[in-house]
């Protein structure tokens, strides 16, 4: 039984990891600490509040990913406040290979 088990928890890591060069994202390992992660989460509520007139406050991004494209897209989960109230919210952001920055997309995480 415990065999059985180790063997579908093998396969499942092989299927997560093949499915993670197919999609392309590497994961950025310890975002929290990353600061040039840090700074497109930033960026990237910079941008939302500008483009939605919102008053999103950054705290911090927890998670991240990319992916190089033309340029690198980052894939990032931000922790921040909206009305006093923390949420998290998705954003993409793009980085031109002369680290033009663009935001993608934005949005709160459900």
């Amino acid at each position: 039984m415990a065999k059985t088990k180790l063997t579908i928890f093998a396969l499942l890591l092989v299927l997560a990891a093949l499915f993670a060069i197919v999609e392309g994202r590497e994961p950025v390992t310890d975002a929290t600490a990353d600061t040039g992660v840090q700074e497109l989460g930033k960026f990237a509520v910079e941008e939302y509040n500008k483009k939605k007139q919102q008053k999103v406050e950054f705290s911090k991004v927890v998670q991240a990913a990319k992916q190089k494209d033309s340029g690198t897209k980052y894939f990032l989960r931000i922790e921040g406040s909206n009305k006093g109230e923390m949420k998290t919210f998705n954003a993409v952001v793009l980085v031109k290979p002369s680290d033009e920055k663009e935001m993608l997309s934005f949005f709160p995480r459900r």
